[in-house]
């Protein structure tokens, strides 16, 4: 028989007592419900509060103590910001005014700037030859083909204007310095100082090669001060000591030399390598001037000079082509005087007019510088010349007194007594006078024609210079400008000197 599982006995309760029961959970639900909406309520209230508190604070700049804390290095912060913002501005300010007052100059270093012949590289160069005694007019004989076809494809001063007086010594000097000869010292090719109590003499080497005559700063010193290089050969004043330099290479003059070996001393310097080659060179030939002082301007023996000449510019041009040179070197050829036909007839011997006893010998040749060995005695001397040149063709001057044009007053080394022939005389006494005159002479007025000189050039610097286009297409101007043309070329800053800043070409 099988008996049925036994049965869950689920024990029923009194519906009352769950009612009372559901009641009670309710009771409670509310109760905690209206706990947590009034938690949440205050908790709103308290949050609201704290905003306003925040809006407040914000508003009545009642902060906290973090907030203060950031404020005051947010504000420290920005006072430096301002405080470098002043310095800057009055940095800027400054340097504005200083610009303004000490504008930076405008001298380019060209060394900067190198230039290929297509096998070697070169700086801005320039070459510079003088031919003594070269007269500006000599260029209208037609015997000088060379030099024409240069003056064509390049510049052509109309003459050069020596400076005074016209001599060799003090105007190769017043070519290479940019200074008259009153600034430089050389006052003549032989003159006497008071303050050194000695003698220039220009055929003495041991004479004339000391430094101590020799003022001012020639182009050879201006470049080697600045770091490029010199190549001189014979040039006045070349083989002295001159604040303290020398050029790079030079040749002491010898006149035994001819114009293959003066030329080949300048190629010789171009072909060195390009840390040793000179910028600037400068060579000398004088068989012009020599065969005018012998034999007069007007002779065959200065046409032939010219002729020799005009080979050696064939020469030298043929080999700056042949390096292929011919548009990156730059090349001038100067003189420093002209010359004049002088007239046996046309001597005056100042001994006839005072007692030359009195002075040291005549300054200047041909013109008269007259220096008493006593000042007591200046006076005196220049009264009695003032009258003899009442009935004579020439004018003396006290050296204070000679014309401004001719800036030659301020020197000591130029004498107190200065008498100026007309061209072609001579002012001389029977004590100092070779009796065997020169057929040809300069050193007189500086403005007169026959004392011109050359000016032409060639080469890049040159190549938009020209003023016209006829073969005088330039300008006269004074020697002293060529220094500062020679330092635009080479981007060089000039010594004090008395040409054009900046220069005229």
């Amino acid at each position: 028989m099988t008996s049925s599982p036994p049965h869950l006995q689920i024990p029923v309760n009194d519906s009352s007592e769950i009612d009372s029961r559901r009641q009670s959970n309710s009771a409670d639900r509310d109760e905690e419900n209206s706990d947590r909406e009034t938690s949440e309520e205050q908790e709103h209230a308290l949050n609201v509060a704290e905003e306003g508190e925040e809006r407040t604070g914000l508003l009545n700049g009642v902060l906290t103590d973090e907030e203060k804390g950031s404020t005051a290095t947010e504000a420290y912060r920005i006072l430096v910001l301002r405080i470098l913002l002043i310095i800057l501005l009055i940095s800027m300010l400054v340097g504005t005014i200083m610009l303004t007052i000490f504008p930076p100059r405008t001298h380019d270093n060209k060394m900067e700037s190198l230039y290929s012949n297509g096998t070697h590289e070169f700086h801005n160069t320039v070459i510079i030859v003088s031919f003594d005694g070269f007269r500006s007019d000599y260029l209208d004989r037609n015997i000088t083909p060379t030099i024409q076809k240069f003056i064509q494809k390049g510049l052509r001063a109309e003459y050069l204007i020596p400076s005074f007086p016209s001599v060799t010594f003090p105007n190769h000097y017043s070519i290479v310095t940019g200074l008259y000869p009153e600034s430089h010292g050389i006052v003549a090719n032989e003159f006497y100082d008071p303050i050194l109590k000695d003698d220039f003499l220009y055929v003495n080497p041991n004479k004339s090669f000391d430094s101590k005559w020799w003022k001012g700063e020639p182009i050879w010193v201006t470049t080697v001060k600045q770091n490029q290089k010199s190549g001189v050969s014979m040039w006045v004043g070349s083989s002295s000591v001159i604040d303290g330099h020398v050029p790079t290479y030079s040749h002491v003059y010898n006149g035994s030399i001819g114009m293959h070996e003066r030329i080949n001393h300048i190629i010789n310097w171009l072909d060195m390598k390009l840390e040793d080659r000179p910028t600037f060179l400068a060579g000398y030939v004088s068989v012009i001037d020599s065969m005018g002082h012998r034999f007069g301007p007007d002779s065959q023996e200065v046409n032939k000079a010219l002729e020799d000449v005009d080979n050696y510019v064939e020469m030298l041009l043929n080999k700056i082509e042949e390096r292929n040179l011919t548009d990156i070197v730059n090349i001038i050829f100067v003189s420093d005087h002209g010359m004049a036909q002088t007239i046996p007839s046309n001597v005056i011997f100042l001994d006839n007019i005072f007692n030359i006893s009195k002075v040291h010998p005549l300054e200047g040749f041909p013109l008269g510088g007259i220096r008493p060995y006593n000042d007591s005695d200046i006076s005196e001397i220049f009264g009695l010349l003032q009258n003899a040149s009442e009935s004579q063709p020439w004018t003396c001057y006290l050296r204070e007194k000679v014309p401004e044009r001719f800036h030659y007053r301020h020197s000591v080394r130029i004498s107190p007594i200065v008498c100026i022939p007309p061209v072609g005389w001579v002012l001389t006494n029977h004590r100092d006078f070779n009796l065997k005159l020169p057929k040809g002479a300069h050193g007189y007025d500086n403005q007169d024609p026959t004392m011109r000189g050359i000016f032409v050039a060639n080469g890049p610097y040159f190549k938009d210079k020209k003023e016209g286009e006829e073969a005088k297409d330039f300008r006269p101007f004074i020697n002293v400008e060529i220094y500062n043309i020679l330092c635009k070329i080479l981007g060089l800053k000039p010594a004090p000197n008395n040409g054009t800043v900046d220069a005229i070409i």
